[in-house]
């Protein structure tokens, strides 16, 4: 399995875990990065930033595509999520980091990646923590979410006015995990395709805890 390109961004301190900050269709792997003081001011994780493995025209990179009538190749989706998966087995091998210690963070289909990653029954090593930011779970052929075994501490962030994934989206995202009975933090605020200050001020204090 191919390693993606990675930005690394370090740590301005211990960095004893590693943190995986997974861009949105159309950015790269330089997108997030300006987060990581703000979120770990402290240093504790060892933080990288991957690029998406297939290229967006005139603006970055993406994970998947999606046709006009909203449809994702399933082959494709599910090749991205391997190729994360392989990224961060890799990082924490050449860092000597302990998988199930990471934390992952996805924005928009970044989001995406990190919920699959970390919760379909095929998964590696899960993470300690996820985090889905303006993002959705997706659900195509081919991948099977294993709601009933131990999964990791679940952030979930949306904005109410997101023109590009509609509110909507995220609260089917909080409600299949609540129907599956999946423990999770689930928060609304009014802002739109965005990390706004109170969901990055909220990301930082759980991101301490986790």
């Amino acid at each position: 399995m191919s390693v993606l390109q990675v930005n690394t961004v370090g740590t301005t301190g211990v960095g004893k875990r590693l943190l995986v900050l997974v861009h949105g269709y159309g950015a790269d792997e330089h997108d997030l990065a300006p987060l990581v003081p703000y979120i770990d001011p402290d240093g504790a994780f060892f933080t990288i930033c991957p690029r998406g493995p297939h290229p967006v025209v005139g603006a970055g990179a993406g994970w998947y595509e999606r046709t006009t009538q909203g449809e994702i190749d399933p082959a494709l989706f599910v090749a991205s999520v391997d190729a994360l998966d392989a990224t961060v087995d890799a990082a924490c091998a050449d860092h000597g980091l302990d998988r199930a210690a990471a934390v992952i963070v996805g924005f928009s289909q970044g989001g995406a990646m990190t919920l699959a990653s970390a919760l379909r029954a095929q998964a590696a090593t899960r993470p300690a923590a996820i985090a889905c930011l303006s993002g959705m779970l997706t659900m195509i052929d081919g991948l099977d979410y294993a709601f009933d075994q131990p999964l990791p501490t679940i952030l979930i962030h949306h904005g109410t006015h997101d023109p590009v994934v509609s509110i909507d989206r995220g609260r089917f995202t909080r409600d299949t995990l609540i129907g599956n009975g999946v423990e999770h933090t689930y928060r609304e605020y009014p802002m739109q395709h965005e990390i706004a200050m109170a969901s990055m001020h909220d990301l930082r204090y759980w991101l301490a805890a986790s």
